[in-house]
This record gives structure tokens, sequence and C-alpha cells, in this order.
């Protein structure tokens, strides 16, 4: 693909994710971060730690609070130059309301395929990608399980997430050339096993923005977060959601 070619279908790609639907609530917005720590044990293998902190900052009259921190272990197997394989445990807290706090145990499974092949570097264990637009899916098994401070009953829910991820670099030929600023687009959609009774599990997401790319140990990232949630499989997308999230990865 040529670099002009490439670098329209990005754009085309980030002007379908950040196209407005109309939704019948008011948004709210919100602040999202992620410190990220991963460990290269190998050529293959991959251990990390996520700590996601969250809050709301601004909501229509009437709607409470909250504020969530998800810390999330992982490791990640990589298995030839198309598909990792992943496992990921997600520990959280939120506070809902003045009156209720929940707790998150959900553990998860699933494949990043590289859509554009990748090649292990034989001197540094990372991917490179063979081309400059880089095209990855990333599709998960989730077991949620939510447990509350109050009587309400617990939930259990299974649920699929499956994520497209676009990655194009501006100043650099590939996204893993050192000092390289890139944008990165994905869309993702979260679909339930069944109709849980937690509020908005079947939602979609759209992330859009710039990263950088200091060294293959440190880069940073800035995005737009817009989502949109259903109570149930049968109802409409009703709820809309803003955030900004802001992003620090580091790698040994």
């Amino acid at each position: 693909m040529t670099r002009p070619r490439a670098l329209g279908a990005l754009a085309a790609t980030l002007a379908l994710l950040l196209v407005p639907r109309a939704t019948a609530a008011q948004p709210d917005v919100q602040l999202w971060a992620n410190v990220k720590f991963n460990w290269e044990k190998s050529h293959r293998t991959m251990m990390g730690v996520d700590a996601e902190p969250k809050v709301l900052v601004w909501a229509p009259p009437g709607d409470p609070w909250w504020a969530t921190l998800d810390v999330t272990p992982s490791i990640e197997y990589k298995r030839g130059q198309w598909i990792d394989a992943i496992g990921e445990l997600l520990i959280g807290r939120t506070r809902q309301t003045d009156d209720l706090n929940s707790t998150e145990l959900t553990p998860r499974i699933g494949l990043r395929l590289h859509l554009l092949s990748n090649l292990r570097d034989q001197i540094r264990k990372e991917r490179l990608p063979k081309r400059r637009l880089v095209i990855r899916d990333l599709l998960r098994l989730e077991y949620r399980n939510l447990y509350y401070s109050t009587d309400k009953p617990d939930s259990h829910t299974l649920r699929v997430r499956n994520r497209i991820e676009t990655l194009w670099p501006i100043n650099r030929h590939k996204i893993t050339d050192d000092g390289t600023v890139y944008l990165s687009a994905d869309w993702e959609w979260f679909i339930p096993a069944d109709d849980p009774s937690e509020r908005y599990a079947n939602r979609q997401r759209t992330r859009a923005g710039a990263g950088y790319r200091r060294s293959a140990a440190w880069s940073f990232e800035a995005l737009y977060v817009w989502d949109r949630s259903r109570n149930t499989v049968d109802e409409p997308f009703t709820a809309t959601d803003h955030a900004a999230e802001l992003t620090m990865k580091r790698v040994w």
C-alpha cells in the first residue's frame, strides 16, 4: 500500500469512528489515566500490569459522582508473526454512589491478530511491523464478577469484547522507531452473553488520538474516548460518555 493511500485509509477510519450518533440521554465527561509496566521476558513472553484510575468530571444534574481504580496483571505469549495469546485478571474497586461501592474480579483470555504481519527482532524482544500502517484485532472473552457493599445481588456475566486497532506513524517510517509521533484509532464492541443486572454492560467504544514513542522503553498517548451504551440487547443505545485518556507505558 502506498503512503498516500494508506494515510487516506487511516483518515477514513478516523472519520467513521468519530461520526456522532444521536442518543436520548445527556452525555457525561470523564478523565481516565492508564499507567502500564511491561517486562519482556523473552522473544515470546511478556508480563505486565496496568493501573487505570477513572473519575467522573461532569454529569447531568441528579446523576451521582463516581470514581474507580482497576489494576490488571497480564501475560502475553507471541506465536509466530500473526498471533499473540493473552491472559488478564482485572481487579477493580468503584465508588458508585455515597452509599454503594463495588468490587470487580474479571479474568480474561484472548487473542491479538496482526492483520498486517510482524517480525520478531533478533536483537530486541519486541515485534517490528513490516509495513507503515499497523492494523490489529484484539478479541477477548471475560467473566465479570461484581460484588457490592450493600445487599444488592452479586453480578456474574460472560462477555465478549472485540477491538479493531489502527496505528500510523507521522514523522518516522515505522511506529517502532525511536522518536515516532503516531496517530491511533480503535473501535471496540462489548457483547454480554445475557442481559445482566449491571447497567450498560452492552456498549460500543471508540478511541482516537496521538502518541509519542520516545524509545523502546517509554511511550505516551493522549486519546479521546466516546462510549455509547444500552441496558439490554433489545433496547437502543441511550447513554453516551466522553472521556480524555492519558497513557504512559514503561517497558523493561
